[in-house]
């Protein structure tokens, strides 16, 4: 079975259509379940009912509705910055970041396993980085005081989910010169990290206007589209210099509408966040006793390797005959293969401990073979 060309059918919070058969599901990003939750599906619904499907046109245009300022305001008041922006997905955010900092910024700097989606925007713009090790602050202020003299800007992921780290934020900042700019992607972060699910900088107690977030609404918001929250003067300077802002048609107004009744969720319900914790810990337990490896951070993606392609194929074929889709995955973030497992808000306690049992006799099956 080739994952990435597996087409899924029907889907809920919690399960998936896979070759005719329902099966319980342990992967993508859907964190808090918030794909599938009433409220939003019929606020998509209603709008699109009175706003059709497409936004018909560029922001600079026609294209801008109430819907996508409405939202931009309550992103804007839930991230706790003077401004946000929405782009048309995640994987542009950075790229409209960056052609907005072109004509300031001399210098960048990139966490060295930073997301290929900032690796990409940097080439767009013809930024050529400087690279750090991964979550090395020491490492990355070497080069900082090197380059003091420069106009600076450092590029890193909130967390590295395949990895199951955090970004060392707090240092970088300590290192970075007033008049100097930290883009931190944190499209898993949103929704999953901080007291309130507002992400890397409210996990780490960060507030400081030298932050650029850039983020999704397509994992634990459960929409679609990307969004950028900073400074007002850094969001319209995305305005007025990025193309790929300008250039693009945004998300669908009803998508605009979704995504606030899905932010209206994640603020109204904090017990969501509570039972994504509460499984992320509960999974992780399961790891230790099965002698998995355990990521140093509490994050809801499990993701391992086996000594080979083709046992990591035997348990996820295992898996899916056993009613439970946990990929086999390749993606640029990590060379080669690897299992990539995803818990979410609405598993129950008996889906998790199944899941172990199985993933278990799994393994236990490639010894035997």
């Amino acid at each position: 079975m080739n994952s990435a060309r597996l087409a899924l059918g029907r889907t809920t919070a919690t399960t998936v259509e896979v070759e005719g058969r329902e099966v319980l599901s342990f992967a993508g990003c859907n964190y808090l379940g918030l794909a599938h939750n009433p409220h939003v599906m019929m606020a998509l619904h209603s709008a699109i009912d009175e706003l059709g499907i497409s936004a018909g046109a560029s922001r600079q245009t026609t294209g801008t509705n109430l819907e996508h300022e409405d939202l931009e305001r309550e992103l804007a008041r839930f991230l706790r910055t003077e401004s946000a922006l929405l782009v048309s997905d995640g994987y542009m955010t950075n790229l409209a970041v960056a052609q907005a900092l072109v004509p300031g910024v001399s210098r960048v700097l990139v966490d060295r396993e930073c997301h290929v989606s900032i690796r990409d925007a940097l080439a767009a713009v013809g930024f050529v980085p400087l690279e750090y090790g991964h979550n090395d602050a020491r490492s990355a202020g070497l080069l900082i005081a090197k380059h003091a003299s420069e106009s600076l800007a450092v590029f890193t992921d909130g967390v590295f989910p395949s990895r199951g780290t955090i970004a060392p934020l707090r240092e970088l900042l300590a290192r970075l010169p007033a008049n100097a700019t930290l883009v931190v992607d944190d499209c898993h972060s949103t929704g999953v990290l901080g007291e309130s699910g507002r992400g890397t900088c409210e996990h780490l107690g960060i507030d400081d206007p030298r932050v650029v977030i850039t983020s999704t609404l397509s994992k634990a918001l459960g929409c679609y589209g990307g969004f950028i929250a900073a400074t007002t003067e850094i969001i319209e300077s995305i305005r007025a210099r990025s193309r790929a802002f300008a250039g693009s048609t945004p998300i669908p107004p009803a998508l605009a509408r979704a995504a606030r009744a899905s932010l209206g969720e994640l603020v109204g319900d904090p017990g969501r966040i509570e039972r994504l914790r509460r499984n992320v810990t509960h999974m992780r337990t399961q790891f230790q006793k099965l002698g998995l490896p355990v990521p140093d951070a509490a994050l809801p993606v499990f993701a391992f390797k086996l000594a080979s392609e083709a046992e990591m194929q035997h348990v996820e074929r295992a898996l899916l005959a056993a009613g439970f889709l946990v990929p086999c995955v390749s993606y640029p973030d990590q060379p080669g293969r690897y299992m990539r497992l995803t818990v979410s808000a609405e598993h129950t306690a008996d889906d998790i401990g199944q899941l172990a049992v199985e993933l278990g006799r799994a393994l236990q099956g490639l010894a035997l073979r």
